[in-house]
């Protein structure tokens, strides 16, 4: 199945690359004091999971747009989307806050790898007011995200517990994983 870029299902799936970090950032803050007691960590060692996710997140960009530069944009944004879904599938089951804190470093960089090719697809693709639209939608998500983020959080830690929450953006990033998959698009020659 083709997906046209000019499409309405297209910019959904730029909006959903462009809610990966923000949602993975902020929805575990309400979980932040659940996962301290649970491994009794102190609130130093839980904000790293905050910290060293930002600094995967960075690197990540570092080194996935060149990559996708020489190998194309949809094999490593495959692969950025499965490290995501896995790292995250992991932290739902880290026996301990050390490795959930080396997963949320992966999750980072995974959702590092979506930040900067959700910018380079659009740059392939559009241009004047076309690629100036799809950047509004994308921050329009981008603004967004952050601010329900964490009643999303809140509300899955109420009901299921501070794992299910690394569970849920496990699914989030399973499922652009598998839109993405499943949908191939045209972007210059190497794709």
């Amino acid at each position: 199945m083709q997906i046209r870029p000019n499409s309405l299902g297209f910019t959904l799936l730029l909006g959903a690359l462009a809610a990966l970090p923000p949602l993975a950032i902020d929805m575990g803050l309400p979980a932040l004091a659940a996962l301290g007691t649970s491994f009794n960590a102190s609130p130093a060692a839980t904000g790293l999971t905050l910290s060293l996710f930002m600094a995967g997140f960075a690197i990540a960009q570092l080194v996935f747009g060149p990559f996708s530069d020489r190998y194309g944009r949809r094999p490593i944004l495959l692969m950025g989307c499965g490290v995501f879904t896995l790292a995250n599938v992991m932290c739902t089951i880290a026996p301990s806050i050390d490795a959930l804190i080396t997963w949320r470093f992966i999750a980072g960089a995974g959702a590092g790898a979506a930040a900067v090719l959700e910018m380079a697809i659009v740059r392939d693709l559009f241009e004047g007011s076309a690629a100036r639209a799809q950047f509004s939608y994308i921050n329009l998500v981008t603004s967004i995200a952050p601010m329900i983020a964490p009643i999303i959080g809140a509300r899955v830690l109420v009901v299921t517990g501070w794992r299910s929450v690394y569970g849920v953006l496990a699914v989030g990033g399973g499922c652009t994983l598998n839109h993405h998959r499943d949908r191939v698009w045209r972007i210059n020659s190497t794709s």
